[in-house]
């Protein structure tokens, strides 16, 4: 029996099974009574993206069965997944959100539903690959696509110290208020949608007419200078609830943000490390997780 990971967020669903992965953009359209999912829903009109929490949790099992597909699973799986870690947290209660999402996504194939809270998978990951358990604490920041997801982790103790999802951030509000002034020539209207705004990024250029203009170096400007930023939020919030207990020895960065740090984040006086292909970060060790169940 193996595992396989789906692990939704407001960008893509990002899915692992033996040797293989693969993403499905997060956009849907109903067609009639038909539901559209992924690339072909975003590529047709009135389509949107994920948006709410509720959104989220109502379509995880359309896209967990669209995963299931994508990924030529055999036979029965244990199904890995997440959610936002303050939503995890505030509903993994009886009668909260968490069981009840792990009951819809339970069927014949699925023998047992690991719901996990987005950013510890991040950290699993790291420490899987590290060759030494860091002594001092770590902190991880999951940078998706309307959220970043901070998690400060003790290795030695194995708990999370604190964690917190900010809302309405990320991949988002980078491209918004930090990469589309730097591209504001090259763009006539001025203004995008978020499927836009997602479809630029993903493909690195912008196009008018017979015109095609590389905008991945602005990409990954504007990716360093809004990192830098939400270092300074986390750190800000850190001390505001942790005080004194707040201090860590590196940072790592994931998520479908950090993936836009082609060249990766130019440390200062902190280690900053930017996980292998980040964006499967999370499902490596939700994988890792549910393996070791």
């Amino acid at each position: 029996m193996g595992v396989l990971v789906c692990d939704l967020g407001f960008s893509s669903a990002k899915w692992m099974y033996e040797d293989r992965k693969g993403r499905i953009i997060s956009a849907f359209r109903y067609d009639g009574d038909n539901l559209m999912l992924g690339e072909e829903a975003l590529l047709s009109s009135g389509s949107s993206y994920l948006k709410t929490m509720e959104e989220l949790v109502r379509f995880y099992p359309e896209f967990v069965g669209h995963c299931f597909k994508a990924a030529k699973a055999e036979g029965t799986v244990t199904l890995a997944v997440g959610l936002p870690f303050s939503y995890w947290q505030d509903q993994n209660k009886p009668g909260g959100a968490v069981p009840a999402l792990a009951k819809a996504l339970s069927g014949a194939l699925v023998t047992d539903v690991a719901i996990f809270p987005q950013g510890l998978g991040g950290l699993r990951d790291y420490l899987d690959n590290v060759e030494e358990r860091p002594e001092g604490n770590v902190l991880g920041i999951d940078i998706g696509f309307n959220t970043i997801i901070f998690t400060l982790f003790s290795p030695q103790k194995r708990q999370i110290i604190y964690g917190k999802t900010l809302n309405k951030r990320g991949v988002h509000q980078m491209a918004t208020s930090y990469l589309l002034p730097r591209i504001k020539d090259l763009a006539p209207s001025g203004t995008f949608t978020p499927v836009e705004i997602a479809f630029l990024i993903e493909k690195g250029y912008l196009q008018y007419g017979f015109e095609r203009h590389d905008v991945r170096k602005e990409i990954n400007d504007a990716g360093v200078a809004y990192i830098e930023h939400i270092l300074r939020d986390v750190q800000g919030e850190l001390q505001a609830h942790v005080g004194m207990h707040a201090d860590f020895d590196r940072v790592l960065l994931f998520g479908g943000g950090a993936a836009l740090l082609k060249d990766g984040f130019p440390a200062k006086n902190i280690e900053v490390i930017v996980l292998p292909v980040p964006e499967f970060a999370n499902a490596r060790g939700f994988r890792s997780l549910a393996g070791g169940m």
